[in-house]
């Protein structure tokens, strides 16, 4: 089953004009989506089609992507490893008390830390990111895409020299899959 929602990148950047500065990509061409992010990978342009996949993801499936590559982080900090549980409880169950958990630990975190990033990923989804019992305001369209951008782009500069392509590269083949197959939330 197909869930693309940007058939191209014409599609998508039409959708989010900060995409095309984060791939790195000028034109809004009618190249397809997948077609673009294969084009990455060969391209050895892990960090364009990571960003690209942020974007072409729904929400809580990118929350979700976010999560299940940070298990590839061993030196999370105990902070971090709070935040990817918070945006893993969301993306299982996307309640308004699970986002504002999130909020709540994406906030009290370090913008330096990847773990703090993909909490706010799952915290900008949707609702009101104003303090409790404030005026509601709503985050930007493209917030939680870029939220799970930085927090992948982030974490692959803690990883190893050796191992950092085939992991950035196993990320984005993880997005391809859940596009084609469906994100299986367990």
């Amino acid at each position: 089953m197909n869930r693309i929602r940007f058939a191209t990148l014409k599609d998508l950047f039409a959708s989010f004009s900060t995409a095309a500065i984060e791939t790195g990509e000028e034109a809004a061409s009618a190249e397809e989506s997948v077609a673009f992010v294969r084009r990455c990978l060969a391209e050895q342009r892990r960090d364009a089609a990571i960003s690209y996949c942020a974007y072409l993801l729904p929400r809580r499936e990118a929350v979700w992507w976010g999560c299940h590559a940070m298990r590839d982080m061993k030196e999370l900090t105990a902070s971090e490893r709070a935040c990817v549980a918070a945006a893993r409880q969301w993306a299982l169950r996307p309640d308004e008390a699970a986002r504002r958990k999130a909020l709540d630990l994406g906030l009290e975190t370090s913008a330096k830390l990847s773990g703090g990033w993909i909490a706010l990923a799952a915290a900008w989804s949707g609702g009101s990111i104003a303090p409790a019992g404030g005026p509601p305001m709503a985050p930007s369209p493209a917030a939680t895409a870029q939220a799970v951008r930085v927090a992948l782009l982030s974490a692959s500069t803690r990883l190893a020299n050796d191992r950092r392509p085939a992991i950035m590269t196993a990320w984005v083949e993880f997005a391809l899959r859940s596009l084609d197959e469906g994100m299986d939330f367990a």
